[in-house]
């Protein structure tokens, strides 16, 4: 081989992998930029459909379950009322929530947990035996500080698992209620 093929091999290299470069950069933003719409299997995701959803009739202070709340603040007692704890077809958590003051005063909520969303809804607030209707109920965002909130207790470190947005079962809630431990994956 003569030394100006040989040179010419070198400078055709840089040349080459320049292009070369180039064109897996036009490829990856093609792929980066990919519609997903328009593969063959695709299918859109269904917006959210809210099931229809009653207030119970009556709260049966007689099957609480008691959960603990952060620092475990002793002017107040948790409680779900293990009857009410169901997940829908529409994927939505309810359940009721019977907090109790040092005192003896009682407050009821009918309440539920969109849990891939990090969203809660109150339909109903109440006393010991009745709930009301909560006016104009809508989806709200549930804080992150465990230490103050009840629902993002029930929510981080009981009711979801936060690896599949899903509901844990209820025999599965009660047991780590039970237990005073978490359900929540570190």
């Amino acid at each position: 081989m003569t030394s100006t093929g040989f040179q010419m091999r070198n400078r055709t290299y840089p040349l080459a992998l320049m292009l070369l470069f180039c064109t897996s950069t036009l490829l990856a933003d093609n792929i980066l930029m990919d519609d997903a719409s328009d593969d063959i299997h695709w299918q859109p995701e269904e917006p959210f459909k809210e099931g229809k959803t009653a207030l119970p009739e009556k709260i049966d202070l007689d099957d609480l379950q008691a959960f603990q709340v952060g620092a475990n603040d002793p002017r107040f007692q948790y409680f779900i009322e293990r009857g009410s704890l169901q997940t829908g077809g529409d994927k939505v958590t309810r359940f009721v929530v019977v907090i109790r003051s040092r005192t003896g005063a009682t407050n009821t909520s009918y309440e539920a947990f969109r849990c891939g969303e990090r969203l809660f809804k109150v339909y109903g607030y109440g006393s010991d035996d009745k709930l009301f209707a909560a006016t104009k109920p809508e989806w709200r965002t549930i804080p992150k500080d465990e230490s103050t909130d009840y629902r993002a207790a029930l929510y981080e470190d009981l009711i979801c698992n936060l690896l599949t947005g899903q509901s844990n079962s209820p025999d599965a809630i009660f047991r780590a209620m039970r237990d005073n431990r978490t359900l929540a994956i570190d």
